[in-house]
């Protein structure tokens, strides 16, 4: 009887553990994507009572009406920058793209970022192609540091981007995309993404998400974006993200205990 209660009560205890989170303060954002073409959708996800990112892409029929609007509603504002995919679909007025110059990159991208107003930072739209180039990266990247105020979020669109790698270089601040909470049309996925999300932020203590202003995405962030603050997660903007992040970063890196023994010359 008692090995029996030894036992259940281990059991108990793991299953408690397994389930309390690392992190006791916790943080997120979410990056609304796509933003400028659809005035109605973007004024209803920039009206959602909550410290969404909204990212605009340039030379759109709203872009401007739309930045102001988040502007005023204190929402971060980003610069949704198209650039050349892998597959061939449609450009986007503005898109950067593997055959440009240097010259016609730099003057596209100074057009792009004068675009939109109050932006505090970039974030590729697609690039699966262009984000894997060194080049382009540099020259984007430079860009950025000459002008001193803006922060860079990879996508992610690739697994062969190596546009983090770039904006670390050139000491861009910079984060990558974890999720995608409305990559398909399935209506279970924005709750499986979700769920997701807030399983990483418990993990790692911060995560960063894109979604879209898709009419269905936007009735599922109105009824459930208080869970965040259900398990004790908190929604910043991207740029207070990426500041938290690398403290979190960096407190790890100093906790890290070296190894000084024997055995690790073997290491």
């Amino acid at each position: 009887m008692v090995r029996h209660f030894r036992k259940t009560s281990v059991t108990f205890l793991f299953l408690i553990l397994a389930k309390t989170p690392v992190h006791a303060e916790k943080f997120a954002s979410i990056i609304i994507d796509d933003v400028g073409n659809n005035l109605k959708h973007g004024q209803e996800v920039i009206n959602l009572p909550a410290s969404l990112t909204i990212a605009i892409l340039p030379e759109t029929s709203h872009a401007k009406t739309l930045a102001r609007l988040a502007n005023k509603k204190n929402k971060e504002v980003m610069l949704h920058l198209p650039m050349q995919s892998i597959e061939h679909r449609q450009s986007s007025p503005g898109t950067l793209d593997l055959h440009m110059t240097k010259t016609a990159f730099t003057k596209q991208l100074h057009l792009n970022l004068n675009a939109v107003p109050y932006i505090r930072g970039v974030n590729n739209h697609m690039g699966s192609l262009l984000t894997r180039h060194p080049g382009h990266m540099s020259w984007l990247m430079d860009t950025l540091a000459q002008r001193g105020d803006l922060y860079f979020v990879d996508s992610k669109t690739t697994k062969k981007t190596i546009a983090e790698k770039i904006a670390e270089e050139y000491k861009i601040p910079s984060l990558t995309r974890d999720f995608f909470l409305d990559p398909d049309n399935n209506k279970n996925t924005l709750r499986i993404q979700f769920d997701r999300f807030i399983q990483r932020i418990n993990q790692r203590g911060y995560a960063l998400a894109i979604a879209h202003p898709y009419p269905e995405t936007i009735k599922f962030l109105k009824a459930h974006l208080e869970e965040l603050q259900t398990h004790g997660i908190k929604l910043i903007p991207v740029s207070q993200l990426i500041h938290t992040a690398n403290k979190l970063n960096k407190n790890r890196e100093d906790n890290h205990v070296a190894c000084t023994g024997t055995a690790c010359s073997r290491l």
